[in-house]
């Protein structure tokens, strides 16, 4: 990483980081009075998840954080929260490995306080004291007499890296020396190997983990033989990817209601076709990401005619252009 090439490395100037950020100055000088943003929570894969929605100049000012920051260049293991890698890619380093180290940090994003991004903005980035602490607040929340980064920024999964980039490093060192593949994704580490992996490993793993005041989830801690093993969403098995069965269900369940929308249009609302639509078309896209091979082209052929056959559009905010073949009810 070379934290030099970024534009926010060094900045001492308010106006010099408004024009960076597109904000207006007069709103750096109180960042909490002008960019406050309240929790809402929202139902997330079975779970009840406090997230953040900032303003559009907020938003904005995020996306421009990192943008400039993506220039800084990123190692090999981390997988998540940077640009043109994913999930799968995560998956993919630990093909034709035998032996499996999965961790999990709980809380990962609101475990982050504020004190290790400002340390990342003022000493890793050089930034004079005021122009770090502004970005800190832009880039957490205050609750409970706290900060941290909120679920919700765009740039939380970055700055969860950034801010702990010396204990990636620790444990790419401590990969390396043992010869392992290391990869992190988001809040998931795994280290894979062609020999087994000993419990004292985990620990020497966890020791690092908790030195930063972080805490691994002892529930979602494994040490596993790679076959059939999920690592990130994605099915490792006999040295391949799978896409998981759940995943496989909801395509096909989204898929059978399509048809049934097809033979009796009049039991279903605009919504309900632009849902199903949209629903089906992501699980295509998930499986294929992982599937690369797999012969889609049934249900993508079936999504084609469902949407032409009763013009459905992509978004809900343009129907009102569209369901001009058929009548079905708003």
């Amino acid at each position: 990483m070379d934290f030099t090439k970024s534009k926010l490395y060094g900045v001492s100037n308010k106006k010099y980081l408004s024009e960076l950020l597109q904000l207006e100055l007069k709103t750096l000088k109180n960042v909490d009075n002008y960019y406050e943003v309240k929790p809402f929570f929202k139902e997330v894969n079975g779970k009840n998840r406090e997230l953040y929605n900032p303003s559009e100049a907020h938003k904005r000012a995020l996306k421009n954080i990192v943008k400039k920051l993506s220039y800084i260049g990123f190692p090999n293991y981390v997988c998540g929260g940077i640009p043109l890698v994913g999930y799968v890619d995560n998956a993919s380093r630990h093909l034709e490995k035998e032996y499996l180290l999965l961790l999990d940090i709980t809380n990962f994003f609101p475990s982050t306080k504020d004190s290790y991004v400002y340390d990342f903005f003022h000493n890793t980035m050089s930034q004079s004291e005021d122009i770090a602490k502004i970005l800190t607040n832009l880039t957490t929340v205050k609750k409970d007499g706290e900060r941290f980064l909120p679920q919700g920024f765009s740039t939380s999964p970055m700055l969860s890296f950034l801010s702990y980039h010396q204990m990636y490093e620790e444990l790419d060192k401590f990969s390396k020396s043992n010869n392992f593949t290391f990869s992190a994704y988001y809040d998931d580490f795994t280290f894979s190997s062609d020999k087994f992996i000993h419990t004292n490993k985990r620990r020497e793993a966890i020791a690092i983990i908790e030195k930063y005041g972080l805490k691994v989830n002892k529930k979602k801690t494994r040490l596993t033989i790679c076959n059939h093993t999920r690592i990130t969403g994605v099915i490792i098995h006999e040295n391949t990817k799978k896409a998981p069965k759940k995943l496989n269900k909801k395509m096909y369940d989204y898929y059978r209601l399509l048809l049934e929308m097809d033979k009796a249009p009049s039991n279903f609302i605009q919504d309900e076709f632009i849902d199903t639509c949209n629903r089906l078309q992501g699980c295509i896209a998930a499986i294929q990401a992982i599937e690369k091979e797999r012969n889609m082209e049934h249900y993508k052929n079936t999504l084609r005619y469902i949407r032409t056959k009763f013009d459905v559009p992509v978004e809900k905010k343009k129907k009102h252009l569209y369901f001009k073949n058929m009548q079905i009810n708003n």
